[in-house]
């Protein structure tokens, strides 16, 4: 194992001066004495200890995500493309600040306070948490959290998000003017995201005096073996009945496309079909899916920045931001001739 005084040996100077380099205190060090040990360090592959580096700066730099998964095999099996992409980008702009990030996926948020305390954060992000499970996040943790699309009655704790009603308005306006009136929205749920994508829908229906009997929130299972036999059940009625299907992420929507497939309705030509996210699914399935797009990886880096300035003490932070979106049209929307 090489030591810290085996590198001052070699480069001629004191101990502490390695350490001050290994340590980010390079105020202290000229650049040239700076640089003669960065080579020494790499000619050496020096590997610093986590635990000499939290003693010597009295800080883990470790920040902590937590991703919401009460059924931690759905995650591995399904793996959302959105998430993936979330966390990718949220590990590599905490890494360019020399920190490290910690994953880990959890069931409630006790679990999500004892992880904070098992490994000392310094700081919090979570993905997938309702409102209330950050909340107590929060209020039991001694570090700063920020959350990633969570919606609050009452801002109690920092977000970043997407514009989620105007998105979903976007989508609709744009069916609507495709010619389509009887139009299906359909997510796993109805709070948070995807209810304000439901609103969105409601908003632009209303504006354009679709009548209220053609447009439905269509609620589908979570887990992936229910909402294969719910389309073995229901998919040719729904497709029958509704001009488009607009789901609430591209996962759904290009999952149903290939279920319609495989049971000879044609997409667009029978039922149209949109999503939400433009991940890159949305480019390769065929047809290729209208969506709206949204900058996952400019999420992630406003997660990061919002936390970080909590950790350095910034005073006058914004406690929400909400991130556009725009509509982008592919070959998955039908437009009728009027």
């Amino acid at each position: 194992m090489i030591r810290i005084k085996d590198i001052a040996e070699k480069a001629g100077v004191s101990p502490t001066t390695v350490s001050n380099v290994i340590h980010g205190n390079r105020k202290k060090v000229s650049k040239n004495t700076m640089k003669k040990i960065e080579k020494i360090l790499t000619e050496m592959d020096y590997v610093p200890s986590m635990g000499a580096m939290m003693l010597a700066g009295g800080s883990s730099r470790i920040i902590g995500v937590l991703a919401w998964e009460p059924d931690r095999k759905k995650y591995h099996s399904e793996g959302p493309a959105f998430s993936n992409i979330v966390i990718r980008s949220l590990e590599s702009e905490i890494y360019n600040r020399n920190y490290y990030m910690l994953l880990h996926f959890v069931s409630s948020p006790e679990e999500g306070i004892q992880f904070a305390a098992i490994w000392n954060v310094e700081g919090l992000i979570t993905l997938g948490f309702g409102a209330k499970d950050n909340v107590k996040l929060q209020s039991k943790c001694k570090v700063p959290v920020v959350s990633i699309d969570a919606y609050y009655k009452e801002q109690q704790v920092a977000n970043v998000g997407l514009d989620d009603r105007g998105g979903g308005y976007l989508m609709a306006e744009y069916l609507i003017q495709c010619g389509h009136e009887k139009i299906g929205f359909v997510s796993d749920n109805d709070v948070g995201v995807d209810h304000e994508r439901w609103k969105g829908v409601c908003s632009a229906c209303k504006e354009y005096n679709v009548p209220e009997e053609g447009v439905k929130h269509i609620i589908i299972p979570g887990e992936t073996h229910m909402r294969r036999k719910f389309y073995e059940k229901y998919l040719d009625v729904i497709s029958r009945k509704y001009d488009a299907l607009f789901f609430a992420s591209d996962y759904y929507a290009v999952e149903a496309i290939a279920e319609m497939a495989d049971r000879g309705i044609q997409v667009p030509e029978e039922v149209s079909v949109a999503g939400f996210d433009d991940n890159k699914g949305a480019e390769l399935c065929r047809p290729r899916l209208t969506t709206i797009h949204q900058e996952a990886e400019a999420k992630a880096c406003r997660a990061v920045g919002k936390l970080f300035d909590f950790i350095r003490g910034v005073r006058k932070i914004s406690m929400t931001e909400r991130l556009p979106v725009t509509l982008v049209i592919r070959d998955s929307v039908l437009v009728r001739e009027s």
